[in-house]
C-alpha cells in the first residue's frame, strides 16, 4: 500500500478548520484532567477492550509514538492512494493517545482509521455512510469486530434537517447496532443556528461544541467558557443541539511526523468525547451494564456540569450553545455506577434502560426525603426511526419512518396529578430537567409515551440527585486553585461585581469584588488547593453556585469550606 501525507487543515465546506496557535498551550495534559478522565483511569478503566474507529477525510499517522502502540488498522473507502493527515493524527491522539505526558482520553482502547476522501474534500457522502456502516458493524478488515465508538470531526456544508443520507445513515446505524457516535459541532459560531451542515442534524448522535475562551469568547485555556467559533443551535427545524461541551482550545495534540502542534476547534473536543464513551462502554462491560448508545448519551449528558448562562425550556431541552454543558467523566462514573433501576422505587443517583408502551407512564420515586434546594437532574432519551431498502451498504437507501414523542416529567410525591416540572418537546428525541427543590419531600420522575407512532419505545433515563461539600480557597480569585499574579487580573476585569460567594474576581469570598480582593491576593500568594473551577448556573438562574472540579472532600490550608449544592 502506498501512503502518502496530506498537511493541510483547510478543507472547503468541511468543518476541520482548526487554528494553530503560537505560545504556551493548555496541552492534553491540561485538558484531559479538567474532564474528569484521570479519576475514572484510577478506577483501573482507560478504554481497555473498547475499539474506537475514527472517520476522517485521510487516515491517522500510525507511527505516531503517542498512537502507535494501540493502532488496530487502516481502511480506504475511496479508490487510489492513502493519504496520512494532520487532521486525522490529531483528532485520534485526543481520543487514544499513550503519550505519559500528553494523553488522550481513554488511552487503553483501540482504534481504528478510516480514509473518505482522496481529493481534501468531501462532494458526495457515501464513503463516510459505507465507513460508518463498515466499523459499527466489523464489515470488512474489521473481521466481524465492530467497534463501540466512532468518531467523526468532518461533515460538509447544508442544511440540518437531518433528511440527508449521511445523517439518515448514522441514526440508523445508531438505532441498529447501538453504536456510540460522536459529530463536531463546527466553528461557524456564535450566532445562532450555526450547526455546520450535515452530519450535525443527527438525532441519535452526541453534537460536540467546545469550551475554551476568555470573557470576550476569544480562544484562551479557560475551559468554563464557550469560544466565539464553536458552532451554535438550534438545527434549521429548531431541534436542541450541540448536545455537550468539551475542551476545543489550546490543546497539544499530535501531528505528522512524530510532532506535536497546538491548536483549537471542536474537530478536538469531539474524540474527547468519544474517548469518555470508551471509559464508560470499559466499565459497563467489566460490570456486565448496557453500554448501548442511549444509555451512554444520557449518562454523559446528565452529569455534564452546567457552565455560565445555560438555559432551557420545557419544550426546548437542551441549550443552544453547550447542550446539557460539559462532560465530567467523574460524575459521568458515579452515575453509571449503580445497576440499572426498573420504575418504582429507585436511589437517589441511578439510570435504567426501559421499554414504554402507547399512552402509559413509568414512575420512579427517588427514595427518602430531598431536601428543600437540592437539584434534580434527569436526562431521557431515545432514537429517531430510520428504515433501509437493502442490506447491501454499497447501494442502500436509507429513509425517516418515525419519530415517537415521549415526555418526562417530576411530581411531588403526594400529587401525581400534575407536574413540578416538565421536558415536552415535541421535536427532540433528548428531554432533559434540572431543578431545584422548592420544598423538602418525596419526588417521583415519570416518563410517558403521548404519540401512537409506534407500540412501544425502548429509551433510556439516567438522574441524579447529589450534595458535595466543596472548598473554595482564600485568594484564588479566578478559580483556578492556585493563587498567583493572573488573580490579581480577575479581580480587575471583574471589579464591582457582586453575587454569591467564590464569583470569578472574589477573592477573599465576601460576594463582592472589591479592593479587598487585592490585598486578599496578596495574603494568600502561593497557596493552592489543587482545585480547579466553572462557574455554573442552576435553574432558575437567579440562584448563582460555584462548581469547583476536583476532589471535593480535600481540606487545604488557607481554605475557606463552604456546604454549597453542586449538579
Amino acid at each position: 500500500m502506498i501512503v502518502m501525507t496530506k498537511t493541510s487543515l483547510r478543507s472547503i465546506g468541511v468543518f476541520i478548520v482548526l487554528w494553530v496557535l503560537s505560545g504556551p498551550a493548555m496541552a492534553l495534559d491540561v485538558a484531559v484532567p479538567h474532564v474528569g478522565a484521570d479519576f475514572i483511569w484510577s478506577q483501573g478503566y482507560t478504554g481497555a477492550g473498547v475499539e474506537v474507529g475514527i472517520i476522517d477525510l485521510f487516515v491517522a499517522d500510525s507511527s505516531h509514538p503517542a498512537i502507535d502502540g494501540n493502532f488496530l488498522g487502516t481502511h480506504n473507502f475511496v479508490k487510489g492512494a492513502t493519504f496520512m493527515g494532520d487532521h486525522a493524527t490529531l483528532v485520534t491522539g485526543a481520543a487514544v493517545s499513550q503519550d505519559p505526558t500528553y494523553s488522550g482520553v481513554a488511552p487503553g482502547a483501540g482504534w481504528w482509521s478510516g480514509q473518505t476522501t482522496n481529493a481534501g474534500t468531501i462532494t458526495k457522502t457515501r464513503n463516510q455512510t459505507i465507513a460508518v456502516e463498515t466499523f459499527a458493524h466489523g464489515l470488512d478488515v474489521l473481521l466481524g469486530n465492530p467497534v463501540e465508538v466512532i468518531s467523526l470531526s468532518i461533515g460538509l456544508a447544508g442544511d440540518t434537517l437531518a433528511t440527508d443520507q449521511w445523517s439518515l445513515g448514522i441514526d440508523h446505524v445508531i438505532r441498529d447496532s447501538g453504536r456510540t457516535i460522536t459529530i463536531a459541532a463546527g466553528n461557524g459560531g456564535p450566532s445562532a443556528g450555526t450547526l455546520s451542515g450535515r452530519p450535525t442534524g443527527s438525532y441519535n448522535a452526541i453534537i460536540v461544541g467546545g469550551t475554551g475562551a476568555d470573557v470576550s469568547g476569544n480562544p484562551s485555556p479557560d475551559y468554563s467558557n464557550v469560544p466565539n467559533y464553536s458552532s451554535h443551535g438550534p438545527t434549521d427545524d429548531g431541534r436542541s443541539k450541540p448536545d455537550i461541551v468539551a475542551p476545543a482550545s489550546w490543546i497539544h495534540v499530535p501531528i505528522l511526523g512524530s510532532g506535536w502542534g497546538d491548536f483549537n476547534g471542536t474537530s478536538i473536543a469531539t474524540p474527547l468525547v468519544a474517548g469518555g464513551a470508551a471509559l464508560l462502554i470499559d466499565m459497563g462491560l467489566d460490570l456486565g451494564y448496557s453500554t448501548n448508545s442511549k444509555v451512554i448519551k444520557s449518562v454523559l449528558l446528565n452529569s455534564a456540569d452546567k457552565l455560565s448562562n445555560w438555559s432551557h425550556t420545557s419544550t426546548q431541552p437542551l441549550d443552544f450553545v453547550q447542550g446539557a454543558g460539559q462532560m465530567n467523566l467523574e460524575k459521568a462514573y458515579q452515575q453509571y455506577l449503580p445497576a440499572e433501576q426498573d420504575p418504582g422505587t429507585v436511589a437517589g443517583v441511578g439510570w435504567d434502560l426501559q421499554q414504554l408502551s402507547f399512552d402509559s407512564e413509568n414512575l420512579y420515586t427517588i427514595d427518602g426525603v430531598v431536601p428543600a434546594g437540592e437539584f434534580i437532574t434527569a436526562t431521557l432519551a431515545w432514537d429517531r426511526i430510520v428504515t433501509t431498502d437493502t442490506e447491501d451498504i454499497d447501494d442502500v437507501v436509507y429513509s425517516f419512518d418515525h419519530l415517537d414523542n415521549l415526555d418526562l416529567y417530576l411530581y411531588d410525591a403526594d400529587d401525581l396529578s400534575t407536574p413540578l416540572v416538565s421536558s415536552v418537546s415535541t421535536i427532540d428525541n433528548v428531554e432533559h430537567l434540572y431543578y431545584s427543590a422548592a420544598t423538602t419531600g418525596q419526588y417521583v420522575l415519570g416518563v410517558k409515551m403521548s404519540n401512537a407512532l409506534a407500540g412501544s419505545e425502548l429509551y433510556a433515563l439516567s438522574w441524579s440527585m447529589l450534595t458535595e461539600t466543596i472548598e473554595l480557597l482564600l485568594g484564588d480569585a479566578n478559580n483556578d486553585g492556585l493563587v498567583s499574579a493572573d488573580d490579581y487580573a480577575s479581580v480587575q476585569s471583574h471589579f464591582g461585581d457582586t453575587g454569591d460567594v467564590g464569583i470569578l474576581g472574589d477573592a477573599n469570598l465576601d460576594g463582592l469584588v472589591s479592593a479587598d480582593d487585592y490585598a486578599s491576593v496578596q495574603g494568600n500568594f502561593g497557596a493552592t488547593s489543587g482545585l480547579g473551577g466553572d462557574t455554573t448556573v442552576p435553574e432558575p438562574a437567579t440562584l448563582g453556585l460555584l462548581a469547583i472540579g476536583g476532589m471535593a472532600l480535600l481540606r487545604r490550608r488557607s481554605a475557606q469550606v463552604l456546604r454549597r449544592r453542586r449538579t
